[in-house]
C-alpha cells in the first residue's frame, strides 16, 4: 500500500502546481459562501452572519475529502489497465484490499492537507469553532474516510470486471454530497426527497462533525450518528475486500486484465 501511495507522491511532485491550484479551487469557492452568508439570517442560521459559512466549511472541506477516498481507485484501475501496469499488480501476492487502500492512499492524504489550509485560510473571514469536541470528530472523519474508501474499492472492482464505471461512481458521489447536506440542511429538501438522505452515510458524518465543531448547530445524539456511521463501515468495508477479489478474479478468467 505504502509503495503505491509513494509512485502516487512522485508523479504528484511532477505536477506541484496542481496541489496549490486545489487549494485555490476550495478557498475561492469557500469565499463566495462566506459573500452568500451575508444574504441568509433565517431558520437555523439566524443571530449569526457567518452561521452559514461555518455550516459550509465543514460541508465543503469534508466533501473534498470524501470525493478522492470514493473515487480514485477507480481511476487508477483505469490507469494501470491503459498503461498496462494491472497485469504486474495482480501477480503480486498482497490482499486486493490493501492494493485498493494503495491506490487511494496518497490522494486522500493530499486531500486532507488541502483540507487543513484551507480551513486556516478561512479563519480570517469568520471560520472560529467555539468548543470542538476532538473525540468524536476525529472518530466521525475515521468512520467516514473507512466507509467511502470501501465504495472506491467497490468502483475499482466494477472498472476490473467490466472496464467502465468510473463515471458513474464520481457521479453518485456527487448525488450523495448535495443529498446529505453539503451546502444546506437536509430539512432543507423537499419531502420526498429526505427520505434518501438519511440511506447516505455522510448525513450522519456532517451531523457529528458540524456538532461537534459549531455551537451553532442543534444538539444531537453523537453516539447515534458514530453508531449509523459503524455499521456502515462494518458492512461495506468486508463487502469491498470481496467484490475486488471477486473483480479480479473473474478479469484474470476472462484475460480483460489489460483490455481497456
Amino acid at each position: 500500500m505504502l509503495a503505491v501511495a509513494r509512485k502516487d507522491f512522485r508523479v504528484a511532485l511532477s505536477y506541484r502546481l496542481g496541489f496549490v491550484l486545489g487549494i485555490g479551487s476550495g478557498f475561492s469557492g469557500l469565499v463566495v459562501f462566506r459573500i452568500l452568508s451575508k444574504l441568509v439570517n433565517g431558520g437555523q442560521f439566524a443571530g449569526d452572519p457567518t452561521s452559514f459559512f461555518k455550516f459550509t466549511v465543514v460541508g465543503i472541506v469534508i466533501a473534498s475529502v470524501v470525493q478522492p477516498a470514493a473515487t480514485t481507485a477507480a481511476a487508477s484501475v483505469r490507469t494501470d489497465q491503459v498503461q498496462g501496469t494491472l497485469e504486474f499488480l495482480a501477480a503480486q501476492p498482497i490482499p486486493r484490499v490493501t492494493l485498493g487502500l494503495g491506490w487511494s492512499a496518497y490522494a486522500v492524504f493530499q486531500a486532507l492537507v488541502q483540507g487543513v489550509v484551507i480551513t486556516a485560510l478561512t479563519i480570517p473571514l469568520g471560520f472560529r469553532v467555539s468548543h470542538v469536541n476532538l473525540g468524536v470528530a476525529l472518530l466521525a472523519l475515521v468512520l467516514t474516510l473507512a466507509i467511502f474508501l470501501a465504495v472506491g474499492n467497490i468502483g475499482a472492482a466494477v472498472v476490473l470486471a467490466w472496464q467502465q464505471g468510473g463515471p458513474l461512481v464520481t457521479s453518485l458521489v456527487a448525488v450523495v454530497g448535495l443529498l446529505s447536506g453539503t451546502l444546506f440542511p437536509v430539512n432543507e429538501l423537499p419531502g420526498w426527497v429526505r427520505p434518501l438522505a438519511h440511506l447516505s452515510p455522510l448525513t450522519y458524518s456532517l451531523n457529528a462533525l458540524r456538532s461537534a465543531l459549531l455551537s451553532h448547530q442543534p444538539t444531537t445524539s453523537f453516539g447515534e450518528d458514530l453508531a449509523v456511521l459503524l455499521g456502515f463501515a462494518i458492512v461495506l468495508f468486508p463487502l469491498s475486500g470481496i467484490a475486488l477479489r471477486s473483480a479480479f478474479r473473474y478479469a484474470q478468467r476472462r484475460g480483460t486484465l489489460s483490455t481497456f
